[in-house]
């Protein structure tokens, strides 16, 4: 037999071969398990640090208006960060002053003749609503990212859902039971609405008989018979609901987390089937709207914020205002780019007519119906209709709502899967992926201008009431049409869905030649 030679064992040479680029050592990173508990917990503090970021927003905006000369800045910071997850306030009042000095029917019914306050207001500040929403996705999903070895189960994430949402829940109504307090004013602040509501409004708020005097700002007349005198203050009470606020809370952290997990590109999620097909061919759209609508909302809100801070005085109270509504003035502009159609309306409140007390006052205050009777008018005005730099404001709002519309759909077609173009309807042409990108675009911008309006949309009232029968007031409502957002959301957004895919069609296929 032939001799066999033993083979030999050879390593293999981890040196790395010439020409070749050496394979980075990978570091291992131990796994992470995280209890659910601790899911709970580290849930619940995201909430917390939304509400704290929005408290701070709100006192903030309340230091630049200058809040501190009226009322507590505590209990307005209260108020203001329970109106902005959908709280109502409400307000009462009642007329102080020295009760030794009051003359005429005042010494004889003392505090019963007194007039009273009373008004609710339904408004969401949007940029606290806002700042509260990024602290609670990013606080949330700090732990969702790529970074983590290992995707979160779908029960985990539940229960850190379920602790943002308590926390939220019992944060905000806590908070909204703490948004308790007054705010006082001299009552020759009445008086300062004489300008507002035009020449015959006017006359109702302005001079001798007017509501000025009816709360005591005046001297004489009406003043004089109700015990008032020039040093009369008005002491407004607020509170805001509780039930409301808690509503509000979970809608809104049920709608954050929602939008976070479509929207979001870092994060791991456990979604399949359904909702991962949703991801997959809506979330470009509806993230470069979203984002696009954020970026719009912060960079008023960061120059306001600072040149109010720098200038001062009466620069500062008007940044204030605008930190708190600036989202909302965006939120009216696009949706007027679309279609919309906005309304501000002031109806004075007539007094009761059966009343014997309302025609005495009106005789004896020198004018018939002093206080919001027939000399007053209502006011309505269509936002339409107003002129921006001599331009059309609808003209100007189309014109930029739509360029900014086809530059979202450009990147949202760029950035989504021609396999989830396909269209909701049987056609497969060579149009069928800029077609389903038009239908896909358009609901979502259908969705977040509908949702827009339905959150800017504001009302508010007061009314003077005195012996239990109402005497006057003033109700003011901005309010724009929900359903016609929508429908011309839909148009719109489609026609720029349609626009932005053959955008990103025709440069993919330069970019390619």
């Amino acid at each position: 037999m032939a001799a066999t030679t033993p083979r030999l064992q050879t390593k293999p040479d981890s040196r790395p071969q010439p020409g070749t680029i050496p394979r980075p050592l990978r570091r291992t990173v131990p796994v992470q398990f995280v209890g659910p508990w601790e899911n709970f917990v580290e849930g619940a503090a995201a909430a917390l640090c939304a509400v704290v970021a929005m408290m701070a927003v709100s006192a903030l905006a309340l230091m630049l208006l200058d809040a501190g000369s009226v009322g507590s800045v505590w209990s307005l910071t209260m108020a203001l960060t329970a109106m902005a997850v959908g709280g109502s306030a409400s307000a009462g009042s009642d007329v102080s002053g020295d009760n030794g000095s009051m003359g005429g029917l005042a010494s004889l019914f003392g505090d019963a003749m007194r007039p009273s306050m009373s008004g609710a207001a339904d408004v969401v500040p949007l940029s606290v609503t806002l700042v509260g929403a990024v602290v609670l996705w990013i606080a949330f999903s700090r732990r969702l990212g790529h970074g983590q070895q290992r995707r979160f189960a779908a029960g985990e994430l539940a229960v850190r859902a379920a602790g943002a949402a308590t926390a939220a829940l019992f944060t905000l109504v806590i908070v909204a039971a703490l948004a308790k307090g007054s705010a006082t004013m001299p009552a020759s602040a009445m008086s300062g609405m004489r300008g507002r509501g035009g020449g015959q409004a006017s006359e109702g708020f302005g001079g001798s008989g007017g509501l000025g005097e009816l709360m005591g700002g005046g001297s004489g007349g009406l003043g004089g018979l109700m015990g008032g005198g020039s040093g009369s203050q008005m002491t407004v009470t607020y509170h805001v609901s509780t039930g409301s606020a808690g509503f509000g809370a979970l809608l809104w952290v049920a709608v954050v987390l929602g939008v976070g997990c479509l929207i979001s590109r870092r994060v791991r999620l456990p979604l399949g089937g359904a909702l991962g097909g949703l991801r997959s061919g809506w979330g470009q759209s509806l993230s470069a709207v979203v984002r696009t609508v954020l970026i719009l909302a912060a960079v008023p809100l960061v120059t306001v914020a600072v040149v109010g801070s720098v200038v001062g005085g009466k620069a500062a109270s008007a940044a204030g205002a605008a930190l708190l509504l600036a989202p909302n003035a965006v939120a009216v502009f696009l949706t007027l780019g679309v279609g919309s159609s906005w309304t501000a309306e002031m109806h004075p409140v007539q007094s009761d007519s059966s009343n014997p007390l309302a025609s005495l006052m009106g005789v004896m205050g020198g004018r018939t119906g002093a206080m919001g009777g027939g000399q007053q008018a209502d006011r309505t005005e269509h936002l339409r209709s107003l002129a921006l730099g001599g331009w059309p404001l609808w003209l100007a709002a189309l014109m930029a709502t739509a360029l900014i519309l086809v530059c979202c759909a450009y990147r949202a077609a760029r950035a989504t899967n021609t396999a989830h173009l396909v269209p909701l309807h049987p056609y497969r042409g060579p149009l069928a992926g800029h077609l389903g990108m038009a239908q896909r675009f358009g609901v979502v911008t259908a969705v977040v201008m509908g949702a827009a309006a339905w959150l800017v949309g504001a009302s508010g009232n007061f009314g003077i009431s005195m012996f239990g029968s109402e005497m006057g007031g003033m109700r003011a409502e901005l309010s724009g049409s929900v359903l016609q957002t929508v429908a011309f959301g839909l148009l719109v957004g489609g026609l720029a869905g349609f626009g932005g895919s053959l955008l990103a069609a025709v440069r993919g296929v330069f970019g390619a030649r």
